[in-house]
C-alpha cells in the first residue's frame, strides 16, 4: 500500500490486490532462460520456414529484408512470451483463467 498526495492535499491510497492475475517476475535468470529458449525455438522454426519467408519477401523488391527481420523478431517475441507464461503458470505464480 502506498500513499500519494492528490490535488488539494488529499491523501490517495493505492492498494494492490493479492489475487492479481499478473505477478512480477521473481527471478531474472528465469526470464533470460525463457528468452534464450524462445530464440532457439525461433531459429528451429526459421530454418524450416525460411524458403516460405524468402518467397513471400521476394514479392516486394524494396522491403524484402525488412520483412524477414520483422518476421523473425515477431516469431521470437511470440515464442518468448508463450514460454514465459508457461513457465510462470507451471511455477504457480500466475493464474491464466
Amino acid at each position: 500500500m502506498t500513499n500519494a498526495r492528490g490535488p488539494g492535499s488529499e491523501t490517495l491510497e493505492e492498494t494492490t490486490g493479492s489475487d492479481a492475475c499478473v505477478c512480477s517476475i521473481g527471478n531474472t535468470v528465469e526470464h533470460y532462460v525463457t528468452g534464450i529458449l524462445g530464440l532457439v525455438a525461433t531459429l528451429v522454426v526459421g530454418v524450416q520456414a525460411y524458403p516460405w519467408f524468402q518467397s513471400v519477401a521476394g514479392t516486394t523488391a524494396y522491403l524484402g529484408s525488412t520483412w524477414l527481420v520483422f518476421s523473425f523478431a515477431t516469431v521470437w517475441l511470440v515464442c518468448w512470451i508463450a514460454l514465459e507464461l508457461a513457465w510462470e503458470w507451471r511455477a504457480g505464480r500466475i493464474h491464466l483463467l
